[in-house]
């Protein structure tokens, strides 16, 4: 069922419930109106009847005639009955044709007047005692006026709320409609959008009610698909251009290589061309799987405490195996005392991979400048502080250095593929730590690696 329907249909069934509680409170209490009047009638029958039979003598002739002439105007079915009180009831309820209640006769007694209804009959009784002689007077009659009012009455309480129904069903309808009609807009916009024209944005208003924040919650969400698609497309290219690369050398060399006969040394020469296009792209593969690694879950992760100053001292030493030149410093002026804050919980390769990308970069982009490393503890995290002197970020490049293969402009000249800053981010989210990267261009950069420590809750995340 539709929203609308559904909204149209709450409406009604709750105004409707409403107008039912109400026409249902108008009708009993005008039956209850309608039968106290016409007790109050049929009372005063009652006493009439007895001054009519009782009291004829004592009443002068002027007033007997009026007595007479206001008993003649009878209610409908209207019947008298007088019995001395030690009439048997059974003889009382033959003759009425109905079983009083016991209640009845003593309310007859003991007050000395009594009403009761039984289905469509009134009965009314008066306790009079003339002579030393008491006789209960019981009229009996049938509010046919009442029952056809209460009739009238009720139909036309019916047919206002079948009616009121009808209408409020069309006023739901359409205020339903109204108050949707810019979901349905929304509706009809999103569906227009596609992959070929995702920069298109809904219409987006001043209010700040729910629909304007699902308006702005779909921008959002279409900003960051779009940003998605770019980086998408960005990376599937980046990535064809720098496996094709390779490739293209390789068969290069191996198609001139067989265009003729040559010597062990040109042959052996072609080999080594070979093999180092081949090592870049293992290289470039390697760097793939560990940037898809990152992407799994925390399953199949092993976690173990890790000492990050010890770790920092083993990934400074296999870079200067690698590069000997390098100029990096560790600064442990800040190192606390407990060294307990200086452990992590995490995946010790992946924190590897993590440290040994920023100081690579560090040292490859400052040309084997100076680079300091500092470390720096609380009580709830560690952070690591990569200080270059390098060629920096263009501040309007900043904002694409976690995408994969992505290079700056002032760096594509230096060997590298693009992947150090988007793995390490990966690694860190993963570890539920952050990085911060401050670079101002030709002045260097600043990278810091912030962990929680062990004595945060760390959880896996991706």
């Amino acid at each position: 069922m539709k929203i609308k329907n559904k909204i149209t249909l709450i409406f009604v069934l709750l105004v409707a419930s409403m107008q039912m509680v109400i026409f249902t409170i108008i009708y009993l209490f005008a039956v209850d109106y309608t039968t106290n009047e016409f007790f109050v009638k049929l009372k005063n029958r009652t006493l009439i009847a007895e001054q009519s039979h009782f009291e004829k003598d004592a009443l002068s002739t002027e007033i007997y005639e009026d007595l007479i002439q206001k008993h003649l105007q009878t209610l409908s079915e209207e019947r008298e009955f007088i019995y001395t009180v030690d009439t048997p009831k059974t003889q009382i309820n033959t003759e009425l044709d109905v079983v009083l209640p016991e209640e009845f006769y003593s309310d007859l007694i003991q007050n000395k007047y009594a009403e009761v209804k039984i289905g469509h009959s009134f009965f009314s009784g008066i306790n009079y005692t003339d002579h030393n002689t008491s006789y209960f007077i019981i009229v009996t009659a049938s509010d046919v006026d009442g029952t056809n009012e209460l009739s009238k009455l009720r139909s036309l309480l019916i047919l206002l709320f079948l009616l009121t129904i009808f209408v409020l069903f069309l006023i739901g309808r359409f205020f339903a409609k109204r108050t949707l009609d810019p979901l349905s807009k929304i509706i009809e916009k999103v569906n227009t959008i596609r992959v070929t024209n995702l920069h298109e944005r809904l219409h987006t208003s001043e209010n700040k009610d729910e629909l304007s924040q699902l308006t702005n919650t779909f921008n959002d969400m279409l900003d960051r698909l779009e940003t998605s698609f770019e980086i998408q497309s960005n990376f599937i290219n980046n990535a064809s251009h720098e496996l094709k690369n390779p490739l293209t050398a390789i068969l290069g060399q191996t198609e001139i290589a067989l265009l003729k006969e040559r010597s062990p040394e040109e042959y052996i020469k072609v080999l080594e061309g070979v093999e180092t296009e081949a090592l870049r792209l293992d290289a470039l593969i390697n760097s793939l799987l560990k940037f898809a690694q990152t992407e799994n879950d925390e399953k199949g992760l092993l976690i173990t405490p890790i000492r990050l100053d010890e770790l920092i001292l083993e990934v400074k030493d296999n870079i200067d195996l690698i590069n000997p030149e390098n100029q990096i410093e560790i600064d442990f002026s800040d190192f606390p005392e407990n060294p307990d804050l200086l452990i992590i919980d995490g995946n010790y390769g992946l924190i590897n991979i993590a440290l040994n990308n920023v100081l690579d970069n560090a040292s490859k982009f400052s040309d084997n400048k100076k680079v300091i490393v500092k470390i720096v503890t609380n009580n709830s995290a560690i952070k690591i502080v990569v200080t270059d002197h390098g060629v920096g970020i263009p501040s309007d490049e900043i904002k694409n250095i976690y995408q994969p293969f992505y290079r700056a402009a002032n760096v594509r000249n230096v060997k590298g593929y693009g992947f150090g800053l988007p793995l390490t981010y990966k690694i860190m989210k993963l570890h539920s730590g952050t990085i911060e990267v401050f670079s101002e261009h030709k002045k260097g950069t600043i990278v810091t690696l912030i962990f929680p420590n062990k004595y945060q809750e760390f959880s896996v995340s991706k």
